[in-house]
């Protein structure tokens, strides 16, 4: 229950003048408004729907000093109903109640406003003001907007794609519209303007939409925090998602991001610290996402005994155990410490139970088993994951290449073609068909299939570059060198931190005896390239952390006491 706020005035109606106590239910049912009376005659009586209070009228006037009205003389005891208020239509319940007769009658108030304040819900939405939609039918148009942008996303003529872009667009202003303060509007509407690289008209959404919300709303403040991140704005992400942990204490995604910026930037001890505070703050069991990201960073720095304590930790929670996502990262990591074979099985069953239609579980499970040499329990599950996932492309693109080097290229070639169906931005596909038809001695084929994948590439996808330094090796293979450089140039400039464009740019121009430039071309490299070193003793284990400060003050003073000991011992044996 909120908080109870002192009574208004009496109104002109002639009724005596009455103990006023209104109560605002902050959950998301109908909240009710409840009259109670100084000289009640019963006690009110809870429902689930309503709160009714009897009344004497002539009592009521003695404990208010008033005296009753003549229109409320020779009355019998009165049921007075402040009605139930609907946030959502802005009706009372009781004004359509069966209390309201000619023997009883009722006192509607029409909005919060009539206890002189407007109430908000938890998620941020007034209580006040014009008329909203229901909540079911708010959802199912939101519901029907993001059908829409999957279809987008997976049609394949453009004049269609555009058509259902267009029209999800609109379905998400329009929800909007209807209601200004409900925030999944805006958080979708922002990816999708987002992905079509219209970054400025994203921003002003997501300022709007936190201005709107007052601020409470999380996943606004950590959308717009991610759009910064893309953007490259890091100071402005960092303030953001600041802004959505202020909102929301145990909001996982904004700690999950601002630890993931912090990585990126090398800020290990940081983004160790941010993901631990996460992972205090969504206690008792904790975001998966949190604990998984801990155990990566151990495992990246080669600290595998304190990945395993994370996620062992992280899986003893009951969202840790539907996880899929932690069982995967768990799984991979033993794969490159070599484990027991039975333990990485048992991970990833573990996996795929939690999520039995897990693309990337299916993928790298089967990676694993083709790596061993077990080509049939890979290929049982590859098909396995790809009749589970018919609109995956890495799939099937993986299962051909598997094909291809047990000799099988027309059943790799049709399962390329399936996978360039399901998707035809993944530039994966058309690389690995083009790289298998050049081994294949079918040059042209392999040139119109690194052409297709150029042209399915979506603006400035760093993964061009693949394809291009693919295409540029096959022309510096056919004695084309100039059209060889002008590729390899298209490649670093798609993505300029490719050590392999470089590298294989520079290996062509030494086999022509330009060293010099192939000097400089490693110095690009260099240069692009970002080398990032843990601290020493770095661990992300929070009881090493928790020390803190005193640790280091604890380990001068040691020294100096050390070297005072020293000092005086050779003074002693001096004498």
């Amino acid at each position: 229950m909120g908080p109870t706020l002192a009574p208004p005035t009496a109104p002109a109606s002639g009724l005596p003048k009455l103990g006023l106590q209104f109560q605002f239910n902050a959950s998301r049912r109908p909240s009710v408004l409840v009259l109670s009376c100084p000289a009640s005659t019963a006690k009110a009586t809870t429902g689930t729907k309503q709160k009714v209070t009897r009344c004497d009228v002539r009592a009521c006037a003695a404990a208010g000093g008033d005296s009753a009205p003549d229109s409320t003389r020779g009355l019998g005891p009165r049921v007075v109903v402040l009605g139930e208020y609907d946030e959502r239509t802005g009706s009372d319940a009781a004004s359509s109640s069966p209390s309201s007769s000619s023997s009883s009658s009722a006192v509607p108030l029409s909005s919060y406003q009539a206890a002189g304040q407007s109430g908000r819900d938890q998620e941020g939405r007034s209580l006040a003001g014009k008329k909203k939609p229901l909540k079911i039918n708010l959802d199912l148009a939101l519901y029907r907007a993001r059908q829409t942008r999957i279809q987008s996303n997976r049609a394949a003529s453009v004049k269609d794609r555009a058509r259902l872009a267009r029209e999800a667009e609109q379905s998400l202003r329009d929800c909007i519209e209807a209601d200004p303060e409900d925030g999944r509007a805006y958080v979708i509407l922002g990816k999708m303007l987002m992905q079509k690289r219209r970054y400025d008209e994203a921003e002003a959404l997501y300022d709007s939409g936190c201005a709107t919300t007052r601020g409470v709303n999380p996943f606004l403040w950590t959308a717009w925090a991610n759009l910064a991140v893309k953007r490259g704005n890091l100071a402005l992400a960092r303030k953001l998602f600041d802004a959505a942990i202020v909102a929301s204490s145990k909001h996982a995604a904004a700690y999950h991001g601002w630890g993931l910026l912090e990585k990126g930037q090398g800020n290990y001890t940081k983004a160790r610290d941010i993901w631990i505070r996460g992972i205090d703050a969504t206690r008792p069991d904790g975001s998966p996402y949190l604990f998984q990201s801990l155990a990566v960073l151990a495992a990246e720095l080669n600290r595998p005994d304190e990945a395993r304590r994370w996620f062992r930790e992280g899986t003893l929670g009951a969202t840790g155990k539907e996880s899929h996502a932690i069982w995967h990262a768990w799984a991979c990591m033993e794969v490159k410490q070599g484990s027991d074979e039975n333990i990485v099985r048992q991970l990833f069953q573990n996996g795929l139970k939690s999520s039995p239609k897990s693309r990337y579980t299916f993928l790298s499970w089967a990676l694993w088993e083709k790596d061993l040499g077990n080509v049939n329990q890979a290929r049982a599950l590859f098909k396995k994951g790809t009749a589970l996932n018919r609109s995956d492309a890495a799939l099937p693109q993986a299962w051909a290449l598997m094909e291809e080097r047990a000799g099988n290229l027309e059943e790799a070639r049709r399962l390329f073609r399936k996978a360039s169906r399901a998707d035809p931005k993944h530039l994966y596909v058309w690389q690995a068909w083009g790289c298998m038809e050049q081994r294949a001695n079918n040059v042209e084929e392999a040139r119109e299939l690194f052409q297709q994948g150029v042209w399915a590439a979506p603006p400035r996808a760093k993964a061009t570059s693949l394809v291009f330094q693919a295409w540029a090796l096959l022309e510096q293979n056919e004695g084309n060198v100039e059209l060889a450089r002008e590729l390899y140039k298209c490649a670093v400039k798609a993505d300029p931190k490719s050590e392999p464009s470089w590298l294989a740019w520079a290996q062509m121009e030494e086999a022509l005896g330009l060293y010099n430039r192939a000097a400089e071309l490693r110095t690009f490299n260099m240069q692009e390239k970002q080398i990032v070193q843990a601290p020493a003793n770095f661990t992300t284990l929070k009881s090493m952390d928790d020390q803190g400060l005193l640790s280091k003050a604890l380990e001068t003073l040691g020294k100096w006491f050390e070297r005072y000991d020293g000092a005086g011992a050779d003074h002693e044996y001096t004498r």
